[in-house]
């Protein structure tokens, strides 16, 4: 990598690298499987860095995004003992200022992979249909149905909450 590239990829590590790392907390629930994420997104990232243009933080999303589809199929393949939601507030904010507590994690680790990586995208990364479509390598219209088939699922999640309560 060109000294130049070399400057412009830590910039954009520098300024993207939190968030990068949010996002793949959102979309796995786990800080050091995000990490571990990122750090992968972020190596294919620079190793592509000349190639993928003006674009890097969409190219790096969908590397996540991936990442974690391929995280999930391996761990669907052997059994592995979920977290309890006490562990997950414990383990810090999704989002500073988006959720206090771990129940919004704890509902978003019942969706599939696909309709967690929607409503991470969408909601709290604020990311357009279109662009979470193109992230995903989906349609638009997959990308709203997904949506609506997840909140649906979270509206039933915390109304099941509210009833045992």
């Amino acid at each position: 990598m060109a000294e130049a590239d070399r400057a412009a990829f830590e910039r954009f590590v520098a300024e993207h690298g939190d968030r990068l790392l949010h996002t793949a907390y959102g979309l796995c629930g786990d800080w050091q499987h995000a990490e571990d994420l990122v750090q992968q997104a972020l190596t294919t990232v620079a190793r592509r860095w000349g190639a993928i243009g003006s674009h890097p933080l969409g190219y790096a999303y969908r590397c996540l995004v991936r990442s974690n589809i391929d995280r999930w199929r391996v761990r669907n393949r052997r059994p592995e003992m979920l977290l309890d939601p006490d562990d997950l507030a414990a383990a810090g904010p999704l989002v500073s200022d988006a959720c206090d507590d771990g129940a919004v994690l704890a509902a978003l680790t019942a969706l599939p992979p696909r309709q967690r990586a929607i409503v991470v995208l969408r909601y709290v990364q604020d990311l357009s249909e279109a662009d979470t479509a193109d992230l995903l390598d989906i349609s638009v219209g997959a990308v709203k149905s997904g949506a609506s088939r997840a909140l649906a699922r979270l509206r039933q999640t915390a109304l099941e909450e509210s009833n045992h309560e």
